[in-house]
């Protein structure tokens, strides 16, 4: 069963929070977090954005199973809060260190967050509360809210960019989910389970933490998206939200997965054509279609709740769009591009990237310099495309490119891989790898790019700027 109400951390930023808060196993700890919210009809995301841990002076008292803080270190922080304007929500965190697992709030937690939540709610305005417990082990996590003058608390779950960083939350205990649980067993049961020879390649718990609660959005599944979302299902990922406004044309026959010619003659949606095949491969995965613009905002609550974005699309305004919507909501965006540059009717450059932005890392396809702003206007704005177009600025939007499925292949299934790599952590992280098939083929980390970013870059600087840090 899935959560209504998500936490998210920015990289590293929880495993920070519960090593600093649990060092002294003898005395309750403190922390303040600020976040933003996102609210939606049946789904809310918390954005971490800054994390303050109380320091020595900052508590009257403090012991095993209890601790009292200064008035004024809350109150300096509900200012700061105001004046910056950059949150919308107050999440305390404190530690129960006596406990080893099966974090709980206490009653005297429940009493004491229901008068703050009531006194916060009287003296500010549109100011949410949260709270996290934190056992040696594991954590709950809540969200209050006030309906019809009566206080709730609504069970929450942290979302850390990595499934290796997060930590078990203890009100949805992993033995007690029968429906997943039922079909993990039955994917990978080792006669004739759909993932058996996975298992044996990747091991039972890293196939665990790709196919249990994750949800990856696609968007693009044209040429790259679509083969893109087949490695994932055949990898064993089992919910996937597929997003392309497009239909098939004839001339997309050489490259997506599951099209047909009869597909492309009826001008099919491509989102309904890959789901129809993805539905084929492995008919209890759950496969959204969504034949929508990446601009609409109707997709935000679909793309809220996303583990990872996968962007696949092959112009620039979708691809700063989709960023701006992966940063807003707190969410690692992987971004896979392919190029053939035809000179003379000879191949000059046949080449892509994969980029990995985890939020907290302080990297994005802007600093990196991946999208440009004049191509991004011309898209944009189609009247202004044309002028700049007429000036030789961009070149003509309606100019088919040249492709190939080969290329397309490689730089999917090196997608694929590199997002395995972020739940299974068999090789260290890296940020920007480029494919190149020029002199001959080969696969480099691109850490020039890395290290020439912009590095007071306005989206992922402002965006996580705080995040990642622990004050004092």
């Amino acid at each position: 069963m899935r959560a209504n109400v998500h936490i998210r951390f920015p990289q590293g930023a929880f495993a920070r929070l519960h090593q600093r808060l649990l060092q002294d196993k003898q005395r309750e700890a403190f922390a303040l977090l600020l976040g933003q919210s996102h609210r939606f009809e049946d789904y809310t995301v918390i954005k971490v954005v800054e994390m303050d841990i109380a320091r020595p002076e900052d508590y009257t008292s403090q012991g095993i199973a209890h601790l009292r803080l200064k008035r004024e270190y809350i109150y300096d922080r509900l200012v700061k809060m105001q004046r910056q304007g950059h949150a919308d929500t107050l999440i305390d965190v404190h530690t129960h260190p006596f406990c080893t697992q099966g974090a709980a709030f206490s009653g005297v937690d429940d009493r004491d967050e229901r008068v703050f939540h009531q006194w916060l709610g009287d003296t500010l305005d549109n100011v949410h509360y949260a709270s996290i417990v934190l056992s040696q082990t594991d954590y709950a996590a809540r969200l209050w809210e006030r309906r019809q003058n009566r206080l709730f608390a609504i069970p929450a779950q942290i979302k850390t960019q990595t499934v290796a960083e997060a930590w078990p939350c203890a009100q949805q205990p992993p033995d007690k989910r029968p429906c997943e649980q039922n079909t993990f067993a039955r994917a990978t049961d080792a006669q004739q389970g759909f993932l058996a020879r996975s298992v044996l390649a990747l091991g039972l718990e890293n196939l665990r933490r790709m196919t249990n609660d994750q949800r990856i959005a696609v968007v693009g599944v044209g040429g790259l998206g679509s083969i893109i979302a087949e490695h994932l299902v055949h990898s064993g990922f089992m919910h996937l939200d597929l997003i392309d406004h497009d239909v098939l044309e004839i001339t997309n026959l050489n490259r997506i997965v599951g099209a047909y010619y009869r597909d492309a003659k009826a001008a099919r949606l491509k989102v309904k054509t890959v789901q129809q095949h993805l539905q084929r491969i492995n008919p209890f995965a759950t496969i959204h279609a969504h034949p929508q613009r990446i601009e609409e905002d109707s997709l935000l609550p679909v793309l809220a709740r996303a583990d990872w974005i996968i962007l696949a699309t092959d112009d620039h305004a979708s691809r700063f769009k989709t960023q701006e919507i992966a940063l807003r909501f707190g969410i690692p965006l992987l971004s896979a591009g392919v190029n053939i540059t035809v000179e003379a009717g000879q191949i000059s450059d046949m080449s892509g990237e994969v980029i990995i932005a985890r939020q907290g890392d302080r990297l994005c396809l802007n600093c990196l310099g991946r999208i440009s702003t004049t191509r991004l206007a011309a898209q944009a704005f189609p009247d202004l495309g044309k002028t700049l177009a007429a000036r030789g600025y961009v070149s003509g939007a309606e100019v088919k490119e040249p492709a190939v499925k080969t290329l397309n292949a490689l730089l999917a299934t090196l997608s694929v891989d590199l997002l395995i790599n972020q739940y299974t952590e068999r090789q260290p992280h890296v940020p920007v790898w480029v494919y190149e098939n020029n002199l001959a083929p080969c696969i480099y980390p691109d850490t020039d790019s890395v290290a020439q970013r912009r590095k007071d870059c306005f989206y992922c600087h402002d965006t996580c700027s705080d995040t990642a840090a622990v004050s004092h």
